[in-house]
């Protein structure tokens, strides 16, 4: 039984070593000695460098950054930001005013003999309405001061290399409507007179038979769809269209003409009225020029072209006394098939002018050619 005991101590005793061997490891060599290093001593601190507020915007080539301008915020005031000051001035003042008479007001209350109750909702309301004048008040300075952020903005111009450079004007404001290259209208009317033009060929008897009433000798001109091209500028332009031209030319002379021919005519007494009627169908070009609208003038325009058309229609009436009869002839009495001249306008405001000539003859194999003028009317 000893034995045993002694066993038990001794295994006992030999666990209780090997614990202690786990709870314990044994230390890890020491590292080698670290080599020496010379300490020195600490670089200070290189201080902050303001910066200023900025943004930067890559555009082509260039950089624009917007900074902070401080200078521009010691500048001199502008008048609406004194007009603001003297307005929030204003506001201030008659809040110190109204609270002298409010303090003035709960004396007069406290005088007069009112129950503390009465003077305590005087109070209130009045207080209310000081709040309310307060917060205006500051509402309006918050404003102010966002005005003044926006003020202290300034643009400046900086190459790729860093380089700054010098700040670059403000860009005109560009409107980004599109520019009409064309416009087209309803109807323009010439008004006008014919006349007569001879040459040298045209003997002075006819001269003197085929002169015209002016005055009676109307000319009207209907242009459809008239039409500008501008050419890269709204002062600059191509006019065309499609117009009708009618031509009435009345003779002083008691005239008949004889019908499938040219200019052969006879003279009779009882002639009342004896003229042609005329109706072409052409097309215009002119160059024209506009200048602004004028103070109290308006706009000053030039225009020089041409016109080429065809005959559509032309007749002879006659109108005679004994008998009393109008008679219209459609037949062919020799006039040009074909029609080309030049043509010229002018506009100060609203008064317009023109003018007409035509390059070939109005009838055949006769050196007799028409010109025109007066005014003209655009819708």
């Amino acid at each position: 039984m000893k034995t045993k005991l002694l066993f038990i101590a001794i295994l006992t005793f030999f666990n209780f070593l090997a614990l202690n061997s786990q709870d314990n490891p044994a230390p890890p060599p020491a590292p080698p000695p670290a080599p020496q290093v010379k300490v020195q001593p600490p670089i200070p601190p290189v201080p902050p460098i303001a910066k200023e507020d900025t943004t930067k915007l890559n555009l082509g080539n260039k950089q624009i950054i917007i900074i902070e301008n401080k200078e521009k915020a010691n500048a001199p005031k502008e008048e609406w930001e004194e007009e603001l000051e003297e307005g929030l001035e204003e506001m201030r003042e008659g809040l110190l005013e109204a609270r002298r008479e409010l303090e003035e007001a709960l004396k007069e209350l406290k005088k007069s003999g009112k129950g503390n109750e009465e003077v305590e909702l005087e109070m209130k309301r009045a207080e209310q309405e000081l709040q309310r004048a307060e917060k205006e008040l500051q509402r309006s300075e918050k404003y102010k001061e966002k005005d003044k952020k926006k003020l202290k903005l300034e643009l400046k111009l900086e190459d790729q290399k860093g380089e700054n450079v010098a700040p670059a004007p403000e860009a005109p404001k560009i409107s980004r409507k599109k520019r009409k290259g064309a416009t087209v209208g309803f109807l323009d009317i010439d008004l006008g007179l014919n006349f007569m033009k001879f040459g040298n060929q045209v003997s002075s008897e006819m001269k003197s038979d085929l002169k015209l009433k002016n005055w009676n000798s109307l000319s009207t001109t209907l242009t459809f769809l008239p039409t500008k091209i501008y050419l890269g500028s709204p002062h600059l332009m191509l006019m065309t269209g499609l117009s009708w031209r009618i031509g009435q030319f009345e003779f002083k002379e008691k005239l008949v003409f004889e019908p499938n021919q040219t200019l052969v005519y006879t003279k009779q007494d009882n002639v009342k009225e004896s003229q042609f009627m005329t109706h072409y169908l052409q097309v215009p070009l002119s160059l024209y020029t506009e200048s602004k609208r004028i103070r109290g003038l308006g706009k000053i325009g030039m225009g020089i072209g041409g016109y080429a058309g065809v005959l559509l229609h032309h007749e002879h009436e006659l109108s005679t006394s004994d008998p009393n009869q109008f008679i219209e002839t459609e037949e062919d009495f020799g006039m040009k098939n074909f029609r080309y001249g030049l043509t010229g306008r002018i506009d100060i405001g609203a008064i317009k002018f023109f003018g007409n000539m035509d390059l070939n003859d109005l009838w055949d194999n006769n050196d007799i050619r028409n010109i025109e003028c007066g005014i003209w009317l655009d819708f």
